[in-house]
């Protein structure tokens, strides 16, 4: 294959993708097409409105409750400023995926602001794939989010809750 000919099959996939994605063109249902809308998309409702990027978000359903306590035994465990860097990041690693335990390993726990949790934790948001829990804590309420892998939950990141959103 040319790379003239491998430019324009990278290019026609790429169209193909972006036609069954914005609904303009025939659908990708593993079927034959007939070059009309498909019948197998749903468009959003007006309860669900699509991010700019078109996709249209996942209904919210119940917080897993197991994913709320993998947020708050990750907190527990992450801020504890007190500890040496190898216990500090033993403690929380096991309720972490690991690219987020490994870039944690870069902190000094001495410059983490937290050292407890001060109340209940809240679900924010939640899917079947992530919940975001928000946890109070004595430096403000902090936004845990965990990510189903594997058949846990695993904290992929932490940041301060909007606030807004965590009253």
């Amino acid at each position: 294959m040319s790379r003239r000919s491998g430019s324009v099959a990278i290019a026609g996939v790429a169209t193909l993708a972006l036609t069954a994605c914005s609904g303009t063109g025939p659908a990708l249902t593993g079927g034959t097409t007939t070059g009309g809308p498909s019948t197998a998309a749903v468009a959003p409702t007006a309860a669900l409105a699509a991010d700019p990027d078109g996709v249209a978000p996942a209904p919210p359903r119940a917080a897993d409750p197991a994913a709320m306590t993998s947020a708050v035994r990750f907190l527990r465990a992450w801020a504890r400023p007190d500890l040496p860097a190898d216990r500090w990041w033993a403690g929380f690693r096991p309720y972490a995926i690991p690219a987020y335990a490994d870039l944690l390993a870069t902190v000094d726990p001495a410059n983490v602001p937290a050292t407890r949790i001060t109340g209940s934790a809240r679900a924010a948001a939640a899917t079947a794939e992530r919940v975001d829990v928000d946890v109070p804590t004595d430096v403000g309420v902090l936004r845990v989010v965990c990510v189903a892998i594997g058949g846990r939950w695993l904290v992929a990141t932490i940041g301060v809750a909007d606030k807004a959103e965590a009253s």
